[in-house]
């Protein structure tokens, strides 16, 4: 718990800028650091016990840092390096209340101000309203991603790829069903509203992808009991995306979907 705090800090007060966060159950996290921390134990460069972390072999702690990021890490040790429990925590949660809003300990603080915070953050985030929200993941880590989910309350993820795997962490079925659970937010696959690869071979500019989508489009009747599905969801959970892998929905199916059901179903789509 305190490795993570701690890094969240560095990233945010000393601009080591390597991982984002995510408010999960004991505040800031970030999936991504946790994965690369068993990564780098399983080949033998980190050594954990109980809850210490230490590099091992003798690895010097400011191996491969740059001049300016040794100052930057002294100065922030010099600060927050004995931060450490309840006193860390209490820290992190009153600068940065948004990261506490699904914490399981807030109100164990025993901290007016802390719940002042949280109670605001919660506020802000929008989740009012019946939206087919729409997001690619092109671009944006695991955290960044989610993130953009909850402060726009979606709470269902509708992935539309036909074949849900990615090489970038977090990305892949098996992640999303797995992760997107514990922070709020329903996963739910729908392939029958993918494009099978071989079609997207070879697409090169702007008329490649309108011929490919003028065709896709031809398709959508045709996929009714999918598109069905998406329509109950929505109204089961009045908030909800759907996701591909393009930044610009324009240049993703995923845009034509929604268009569909904008155009006969009369519901409100965002582009996120």
């Amino acid at each position: 718990m305190d490795f993570q705090k701690l890094l969240f800090l560095a990233h945010q007060e000393a601009g080591f800028a390597y991982y984002d966060f995510v408010p999960y159950h004991y505040g800031c996290y970030s999936f991504q650091a946790a994965s690369d921390l068993e990564v780098l134990k399983s080949i033998g460069w980190i050594e954990t016990e109980d809850k210490n972390i230490s590099l091992a072999n003798g690895i010097p702690t400011d191996a491969g840092l740059r001049s300016h990021e040794r100052n930057a890490l002294s100065r922030f040790m010099a600060v927050y390096g004995r931060y450490r429990g309840r006193y860390l925590i209490h820290y992190v949660y009153r600068r940065y209340p948004y990261y506490a809003i699904h914490s399981k300990i807030a109100e164990d603080m025993g901290s007016p101000e802390i719940m002042e915070g949280v109670r605001e953050e919660r506020k802000k985030i929008r989740n009012e309203g019946t939206i087919l929200f729409t997001l690619g993941y092109e671009g944006m880590n695991f955290e960044q991603y989610v993130n953009r989910l909850l402060k726009n309350g979606v709470r269902v993820l509708c992935d539309v790829r036909k074949n849900p795997i990615s090489r970038k962490y977090g990305f892949s079925k098996g992640a999303l069903s797995r992760l997107l659970p514990k922070l709020g937010v329903e996963y739910a696959h729908i392939p029958e509203l993918g494009i099978v690869s071989e079609k997207r071979k070879d697409l090169k500019g702007p008329s490649d992808y309108a011929r490919l989508f003028d065709e896709y489009r031809k398709t959508l009747p045709q996929k009714e009991f999918s598109l069905e599905k998406l329509r109950e969801l929505l109204i089961s959970a009045d908030r909800i995306a759907l996701t591909c892998f393009e930044k610009d929905p324009s240049f993703c199916h995923r845009r034509c979907v929604s268009d569909y059901m904008e155009t006969h179903h009369d519901i409100k789509t965002v582009h996120l």
